[in-house]
């Protein structure tokens, strides 16, 4: 990992005893110029350790570059480059001793740490110090815009959700609409129909029932041919063809005047009652 890496920068951040420390461009400036590697070398583990623990690698140099504290790294197992490449470790932390000025370890932060063999141990003095955990901000802001992508993408969606349930609620609500007056027309139209047949071929008390029958042929909506020639028509339509064409059977007429031209043929009452 010859690359310089970014291992923290200026700033106020919570240690990982809950302690609030802030670090200036100074003080990285001072943890900087104090690592001596040969005097004690700060290893690249994974997590935090506390006691014996396998390193991953070391420190070799320490650098400000603005507000950022950067690192370069020896002996890295190739194991580690490739998790690293691969994103499975997209976080790094360092730990500082109680001066705050020496660098303890850095630590990667991420899956569970693979089993590299032949890794020296390395021993930790148990001493108090600063564990600060430091996201390495190109991996961050590319989290971060990856992050509003998505909830961009979350919200079209559900824009697009709520367009598509308003236009179908209104489709329905027109379909319906539609409907009612498609029945209504339907109705009316079979109302006028039969009035016409009332007293001349059908009886008045038949009318619920011949609407009921026209009404049910009418939703069909399926047209037939029955005579050669005429064209298609509804079943509905079919059935008031046959109603007209029969015979006018002077429903009206036949009790509009009971008594006349039959008298002769009307019984006696008295007569009738005195042979009871």
């Amino acid at each position: 990992m010859g690359n310089w890496i970014e291992i923290c920068k200026a700033g106020t951040w919570t240690a990982k005893n809950g302690e609030q420390v802030t670090l200036s461009t100074g003080d990285l400036d001072g943890i900087a110029s104090a690592y001596n590697p040969t005097e004690r070398e700060a290893p690249l583990v994974f997590g935090h350790p506390e006691d014996n623990h396998p390193a991953f690698g070391w420190v070799d140099q320490l650098k400000r570059t603005g507000d950022i504290l950067l690192a370069r790294f020896k002996q890295v197992p190739e194991t580690v480059k490739d998790l690293v490449k691969a994103g499975h470790y997209k976080k790094v932390s360092i730990s500082l001793m109680a001066d705050k000025k020496t660098l303890r370890h850095v630590g990667l932060l991420g899956a569970v740490p693979p089993a590299v063999p032949g890794l020296a141990d390395v021993m930790f003095q148990g001493e108090d110090g600063v564990t600060i955990e430091f996201s390495n901000p190109d991996a961050t802001r590319k989290e971060e815009k990856t992050h509003m992508e998505l909830e961009k993408l979350k919200k079209e969606l559900e824009a697009e959700k709520e367009a598509r349930k308003t236009a179908e609620t209104k489709a329905a609500t027109a379909e319906t609409e539609l409907s009612q007056s498609r029945q209504k027309t339907l109705e009316a139209e079979i109302g006028t129909r039969i009035d016409k047949l009332v007293g001349k071929q059908i009886l008045a008390g038949d009318k619920p029932l011949v609407k009921e029958i026209a009404l049910a042929l009418g939703k069909e909506g399926t047209e037939i041919e029955l005579s050669a020639g005429k064209g298609k028509k509804s079943l509905s339509s079919h059935l008031f063809d046959f109603l007209q064409g029969l015979p006018d059977r002077g429903l009206l007429t036949e009790f509009s005047a009971p008594n006349a031209g039959r008298e002769t043929d009307a019984p006696d009452m008295p007569a009738l009652m005195s042979r009871v």
